[in-house]
């Protein structure tokens, strides 16, 4: 059980630093170099990256899907101890979660990006920083929750 915890957090987390750095990469690096390439050269190796960006995406989403709702399933019963705050904070992970992903699948979609990628690739790291600024809350407000939680049931029990 805890081999399949630890590499379904682990799967989560990695998925999470390719799209975030993915995005960085695509956005602002890789922009900037094919500033320097003829205008045609410069679209022909956009458009070869871009769709090696886009299976990685894909591929992160759907792993990003499948252990987030493992990770959620096994953290469900400690979500319970404080409904409001934990709640609160998990539904909002998974709404910015499913922002960026309808954002990246908008942006991906098609053989020629859209008129307007540059904003949206920028919007969705901007995004992404929130969702990782929300998530390390949820792990941190989850914890701390579960700690008041033993530490109330501890006392309880001593005479």
């Amino acid at each position: 059980m805890a081999f399949g915890i630890i590499l379904s957090r682990w799967i989560h987390i990695i998925s999470a630093c390719l799209v975030i750095g993915g995005v960085f990469f695509m956005r602002f690096i890789f922009a900037r170099g094919l500033r320097s390439l003829e205008p045609e050269a410069s679209q022909q190796v956009m458009l070869r990256v871009r769709r090696i960006f886009k299976m990685l995406i894909h591929t992160c989403i759907l792993l990003l899907l499948a252990s987030g709702i493992y990770n959620s399933y096994l953290a469900w019963d400690n979500y319970k101890l404080n409904e409001a705050l934990l709640h609160g904070l998990w539904g909002t992970h998974v709404l910015l979660a499913l922002l960026v992903f309808c954002i990246l699948i908008y942006v991906l979609a098609g053989s020629q990006p859209p008129r307007l990628h540059r904003g949206l690739m920028a919007a969705t790291f901007v995004i992404l920083l929130a969702l990782v600024a929300v998530a390390s809350t949820l792990k941190w407000a989850r914890e701390t929750t579960m700690a008041e939680y033993r530490t109330a049931a501890e006392l309880a029990q001593k005479p």
